[in-house]
């Protein structure tokens, strides 16, 4: 019997499960998360080689959503869990400061994994949501007070990147005293633990206005860079400047 049950486990059958648990959904990029993964014991003896995580975020490639691992993180080794038994790992893992914003069509979340020498794999999967940082939240609260209206986020293949395959595009459409005037305007942010960068790119008529700006967080006002150009102003007043005259 207890060969049957090995051989049935191998499939997926009466193997172990796995739960994550997590203490919140909400989180900023390189927030804590805290939880704990639960494994319950299946029809037979099961030594578990590995217990990971998986940051998954998704992207349109090709006109569909493809996943993209984001990291990946390894919790515990050799674990024996017997027939029925349950067993909880303590989670504690470090998200990655550039992470983008989750939304509904580009979700994010964390697939939990149990590594089990010949059996299949279960696996569990927790959606979190990704809030932007406060810092890009004013940014993009200007852009609207400055007369625009956010109407999509897209995650967009690009060879540009080294760290992955996409980049978040913010597309705003103008309203106002912008309407005929302007297209759209498209926003890209990048923030790592060093430097901030916003880019905009302005569309009429066929042609595209581009402003970067790039600053390292500790010195904004001496640090700044406007299309490469030194500037020793407060890098938000001349986001807010340029959005203000625009007209």
């Amino acid at each position: 019997m207890e060969v049957f049950e090995k051989w049935l486990a191998s499939f997926g059958i009466g193997s172990a499960k796995v739960d994550t648990r997590l203490n919140q959904e909400d989180f900023f990029p390189g927030d804590q998360v805290d939880g704990q993964v639960v494994i319950r014991g299946g029809d037979s003896v099961q030594q578990i080689e590995d217990i990971y995580l998986e940051l998954i975020v998704e992207y349109l490639k090709d006109g569909k959503n493809v996943r993209h691992t984001y990291q990946q993180y390894y919790l515990a080794e050799k674990i024996i869990v017997s027939p029925g038994e349950e067993k909880t790992v303590p989670l504690t893992l470090q998200l990655p400061i550039d992470l983008p914003m989750s939304t509904g069509q580009f979700p994010i979340y964390l697939q939990t994994g149990l590594d089990i020498k010949f059996a299949k794999d279960p696996s569990d999967r927790d959606r979190i949501n990704i809030l932007p940082l406060p810092l890009i939240q004013k940014v993009l609260k200007d852009i609207e007070d400055a007369g625009f209206i956010l109407y999509r986020i897209m995650n967009s293949p690009t060879t540009k990147k080294k760290s992955r395959p996409f980049e978040q595009i913010f597309e705003f459409k103008p309203t106002g005293r912008y309407q005929g005037i302007l297209d759209k305007l498209h926003g890209k942010f990048e923030y790592n633990d060093d430097h901030v960068l916003i880019v905009f790119n302005l569309y009429r008529s066929g042609d595209i206005i581009s402003y970067s700006f790039t600053w390292e967080h500790q010195n904004p006002s001496g640090t700044l860079l406007i299309n490469n150009q030194p500037c020793e102003e407060d890098p938000l007043s001349k986001i807010q400047e340029l959005l203000i005259r625009r007209k």
